[in-house]
């Protein structure tokens, strides 16, 4: 115990830690008593009230199933029903069942007795009584059944029912009972609990005192001596005696005022000394601070040389380098104005402090002044002036301006400019006239440095000018796969939405990539590959399809990027070739379908001459036959002569014989054509015209009009009405032809008028074309400065609307009638015809037709056998095939008869297969007739030649 005294006098922690430890134990331990007092007195209660409830539940049930077993009784009796009986024997094991329940609970006396007068009625009735009460009940005796079951007070169910419902009393009131005192108790153990709590209180409010007691007090003596030898004032040894913390505190404190007493008298002594050391640093101090404040002057011309330099580095053009170079300057040597001038036609300079009047002056007249001087010497020059009145100001004194002129010379010496920098009232000295000679130095290096940048963006822009000018997405990407720059045409391809310079890496360019290519996969594989190989595989190219809006063909192309050997990059090309292969898909089909609309009259003429050869038929017969096949070489001629004709066109080798026509006129023919071909159809001509002219080519705009107008037949398979109107209106004549056909999808109306387009329909795959014949009606409105334009439902007809430029004038006078060759014939006039033809059977044709005519035709196939007899007699007229088989062709026959003064006047009309009608016309030729053509035609033009 005595260890345990010692052991708290050592420690106030201890001794407070304890009593904190005691008050909280009696705390816990208070707490503790009360939680088990609470939860036993609770569990009591519990118990008594569940067994008062099970009592009564138990009781309860007697007393239901005994008067379910009496009415069951009382029904069978009434009734005799079987189920009844059934129902009695069910309720009486229930009823067994909870008298032996009620038996294990804890009963009185009297509940006991109860009990057993029950079963004991329970087992009279059913083995005595209900077995006679059947017999009467079965025998319908109800008065022997009712004298034999009494009714009665005395009753023995009457007696259950009453002793149930007062034992249901009895529970509920000890239930009460229970529930009173329960409560009772508990408020007292409330108060008992708030008892303790306040005892403890007390007790942790006497602790408290004695620890306050215990500790203040020595504090505040303590503290009271410190404040003492604060004040300076001698203080005793202290009385303190305790062995813990503030024992020590004491002790420690008591050495503590020894020690600064000792030191206190060193401290005195060191002072003394330091006075004397003070006075020697206040002067290395002085001496400190004018090191300083040079050091602040350098550092600030430092700053500000480092802000020039950075100025000159980043400017982006001339004149802000010029503005930026002469303010860091004059703000750097202190100077109170300057200016700065480049040579060049305009100069070019900026002023600081200056007004733009005097600064133009300046520029006016520099040639006769000091910067003449520095221009020849491309040395400085210093300057001193007096004030002008403006840079006198308000001073009285007359001042003296410095005014310093520097060249600035470029890396050869050249005079670029120069810098001229104005002080008043203070001169400038050789230090500053060479920091100011190497600012110069310093604006000469960054305007070349300038100069060569804005020559670098020139050239670069022009790169990227000339990159966005073509026609093909140009793609520049490193050896890690970054996309670094792209082209206008690239952007626009994969909508990418940057500026030339980007940085996307590979996976973030496939992935934006991906989402407009039909099939990306091999795309992306063909780009991994060249990156792999570093472009080995230039010269290969992968074709894909870009979904956008309007589906295009593209070709991918790799080439390697080099500089100084070694490569750098890859160099990615998008090519849109859509119109290539749209051109290679219509060729394809214009072959197919040439190659069908070819072989099907071809096997027409062939099967039809095969039986007029091989066979024996009538004449109405081989009429017939003949009749099939000089309409299917008609149809084949045709379509050799559209695509002839657009071939022509397309060359610009077609000639056009532009004249004042009415159109009036070629719209009833051809309209008078098509209809004696078209008997289905019903022709409608509503000519509003008026005999308008139009300056064409009477045979071409016939050719548009039979184009149009076989279309609109041959697009409408049922027949139908067919509407041709002509109008003029303003300065137009417009013709708009109307059917009731098929009608054309909206998707293909923009291609319709292109070469070998056909309208790809189950509809029209019977109706047959090259499509070439809207292109040809196209090519000719189009040299005609027409247009021509199209409005279509699809199963609703088309209509078609050209239009053409009217021309003012009269109506053209119609050429003379020509004599027909029967008038030769009766005038006697048997004229003389050449013919130099190399195909036999061509010539045979032609001279049969010629001579029914009534022409004298000699025919030759050798081009200089024709020349010689031609000399020994001269035609009246020659027909001239210009290739012959022979090596003096038809050019070279030509070529003898203008060299030959007898032959010049001979007309001649050139017979040929090849497109020369141009060159024959202005070689002199009086007629072109291009193969295959009509024999009759050849025939017309000779009558018209020799009428």
């Amino acid at each position: 115990m005595a260890d345990w005294r010692g052991y708290f006098k050592r420690s106030i922690t201890s001794r407070i830690s304890s009593l904190l430890l005691l008050a909280v134990l009696l705390i816990l331990a208070g707490a503790l008593y009360v939680l088990w007092s609470t939860n036993s007195i609770l569990r009591q209660y519990e118990l008594r009230t569940d067994e008062a409830e099970h009592k009564r539940a138990i009781i309860s049930a007697i007393a239901t199933h005994s008067g379910e077993l009496i009415m069951r009784t009382r029904g069978y009796f009434v009734y005799l029903s079987d189920y009844e009986y059934k129902r009695l024997f069910e309720e009486k094991q229930t009823l067994e069942q909870a008298l032996k329940d009620v038996r294990t609970v804890s009963l009185s006396r009297t509940e006991t007795e109860m009990i057993e007068e029950i079963d004991a009625f329970f087992n009279q009735l059913f083995e005595d009584r209900l077995p006679q009460a059947v017999a009467y009940a079965q025998q319908n005796d109800f008065e022997a059944l009712r004298a034999f079951i009494p009714a009665g007070p005395d009753n023995p169910v009457n007696t259950i029912m009453t002793y149930a419902r007062t034992v249901e009393r009895s529970v509920q009131t000890s239930l009460d009972e229970a529930h009173t005192r329960l409560v009772n108790r508990l408020s007292l153990q409330g108060v008992l609990f708030v008892v303790y709590i306040l005892a403890v209180l007390l007790l942790s409010v006497f602790i408290a005192r004695r620890v306050a007691t215990d500790i203040g007090g020595p504090l505040g003596q303590l503290s009271r001596q410190a404040s003492r030898i604060g004040k300076g004032e001698a203080v005793g040894q202290s009385e303190l005696a305790r062995r813990d913390e503030i024992g020590d505190l004491a002790r420690a404190f008591e050495r503590m005022v020894g020690d600064i007493q000792h030191k206190e008298e060193e401290l005195v002594a060191q002072n003394e000394e330091l006075q004397a050391q003070q006075d020697e640093l206040q002067a290395q101090q002085e001496e400190l601070q004018f090191a300083f404040a040079q050091m602040e002057n350098s550092a600030r011309f430092l700053e500000k040389r480092n802000a020039l330099i950075q100025a000159l580095g980043t400017a982006s053009h001339v004149e802000h380098l010029l503005d930026v170079i002469i303010s860091r300057t004059v703000e750097l040597t202190g100077a109170d104005k300057g200016m700065i001038v480049l040579e060049g036609d305009p100069r070019r300079y900026a002023g600081y402090g200056i007004s733009a009047a005097s600064a133009n002056r300046f520029v006016g007249e520099m040639g006769d002044g000091p910067y003449g001087r520095i221009a020849q010497t491309g040395l400085s020059f210093l300057l001193e002036r007096p004030c002008t009145p403006g840079e006198q100001g308000y001073h009285e004194a007359e001042l003296t301006a410095s005014e310093l002129y520097i060249p600035i010379l470029d890396a050869q010496d050249v005079l670029k400019g120069g810098i001229v920098l104005t002080r008043y009232g203070r001169s400038i000295d050789l230090q500053e006239r060479a920091e100011m000679e190497g600012i110069a130095a310093q604006t000469a290096l960054a305007l070349d440095k300038l100069e060569m940048h804005e020559q670098t963006e020139r050239q670069r822009q022009m790169i990227r000018d000339m990159l966005d000018t073509i026609h093909e997405g140009v793609q520049f990407m490193d050896l890690e796969g970054t996309t670094r720059q792209i082209n206008g045409q690239m952007r626009d391809f994969f909508g990418v939405d940057a500026d030339h310079e980007i940085e996307l890496p590979l996976d973030r360019f496939l992935a934006h990539m991906r989402v407009r290519l039909r099939e990306p996969e091999p795309v992306e594989a063909f780009i991994c590959e060249a990156l792999k190989n570093g472009g080995a595989s230039a010269g290969r190219s992968l074709g894909y399809e870009l979904e956008t809006p309007e589906q295009r063909h593209m070709q991918l192309y790799t080439e390697p990027l080099f500089r100084e050997g070694r490569q750098f990059g890859l160099l990615i090309v998008h090519r849109d070739i859509t119109r290539e292969y749209e051109v290679d898909r219509m060729k394809s089909e214009f072959v197919s379908t040439v190659s069908h609309e070819l072989r099907t009259p071809l096997a027409s003429v062939l099967g039809f001459a095969e039986l007029l050869l091989h066979r024996e038929l009538k004449p109405e017969r081989q009429r017939k036959y003949i009749s099939t096949i000089y309409q299917e070489a008609n149809r084949l001629t045709g379509l050799i002569n559209d695509f002839l004709d657009l071939q022509r066109m397309e060359s610009g080798r077609q000639a056009y014989d532009m004249r004042a026509v009415s159109l009036s006129t070629i719209l009833q023919e051809t309209t008078e054509l098509i209809r004696a071909r078209s008997a289905a159809h019903q022709f409608v001509l509503d000519d509003q015209s008026e005999s308008a002219l139009v300056l064409a080519d009477r045979e071409r705009l016939r050719q548009v009009l039979t184009n149009l107008l076989d279309n609109a037949v041959k697009y409408s398979p049922a027949g139908g009405r067919i509407e041709i109107v002509s109008r003029a209106a303003g300065q137009w004549l417009s013709v708009q032809i109307r059917d009731e056909g098929l009608g054309i999808p909206q998707e293909e109306l923009p291609r319709l008028f292109t070469k070998f387009h056909r309208v790809d329909n189950s509809d029209r795959r019977e109706i047959g074309g090259t499509g070439l014949g809207l292109a040809i009606v196209k090519e000719i409105l189009d040299r005609h400065r027409g247009e021509i334009g199209v409005e279509s439902e699809q199963g609703r007809g088309s209509v078609f609307t050209f239009r053409l430029p009217l021309l003012a004038g009269d109506p053209p006078v119609q050429p003379a009638q020509r004599e027909s060759s029967a008038a030769l014939a009766e005038r006697g006039a048997q004229k003389s015809v050449m013919l130099i033809e190399n195909d036999r059977s061509l010539a045979a044709l032609l001279v049969e037709e010629l001579e029914r005519g009534g022409l004298r035709v000699r025919q030759f196939a050798d081009g200089e056998q024709a020349l010689r007899e031609m000399r020994r007699q001269l035609p009246d007229a020659v027909v001239l095939d210009l290739f012959l088989d022979t090596p003096f062709t038809g050019w070279d026959v030509f070529g003898a008869m203008r060299e030959d003064a007898r032959m010049q006047r001979i007309p001649v009309i050139i017979s040929t297969a090849y497109e020369e009608r141009e060159r024959a016309l202005e070689a002199g030729a009086s007629e072109v007739l291009i193969k295959p053509y009509r024999p009759s035609e050849l025939l017309r033009n000779l009558e018209q030649l020799l009428s």
